[in-house]
């Protein structure tokens, strides 16, 4: 799985994401997530996260209102506000979707290297 240090330069946006979503989940600190990705320096990671911290906001937890905006609103506001809030409802449950399916895959993988290779990747529950 490791790539040559050059290499990173040229990976696509969407690559970067998946590499700086693995690293959040991973709960790795920076310097042995980097070495074994080999990405050159944490520095990168610390770039990417940056460039890309942004994409952390693609989807608010709730939007703020005024309770004086709330006292004059007509019915055609509502009817935006409902309208915004299903939107907001189907980007919420893709969101969820796309994370389950992420979870699967990875439990999936797993599971295939875990009978591969013969060996147990998941720590048992209980172990010290």
């Amino acid at each position: 799985m490791s790539k040559s240090q050059n290499s990173y330069t040229y990976l696509s946006e969407e690559e970067k994401l998946s590499l700086l979503r693995e690293y959040h989940l991973s709960g790795m600190g920076k310097k042995s997530f980097c070495k074994n990705h080999g990405i050159k320096s944490e520095s990168s990671l610390r770039y990417w996260e940056k460039k890309y911290e942004s994409a952390k906001d693609v989807v608010p937890l709730q939007p703020k209102l005024d309770e004086e905006d709330v006292a004059n609103r007509s019915k055609n506001d509502y009817k935006d506000e409902i309208a915004q809030q299903k939107k907001r409802i189907r980007e919420l449950e893709k969101a969820l979707e796309f994370s389950r399916l992420e979870t699967l895959a990875r439990d999936m993988m797993i599971d295939k290297a875990e009978d591969y290779f013969d060996i147990q990747i998941r720590k048992k529950s209980g172990a010290k």
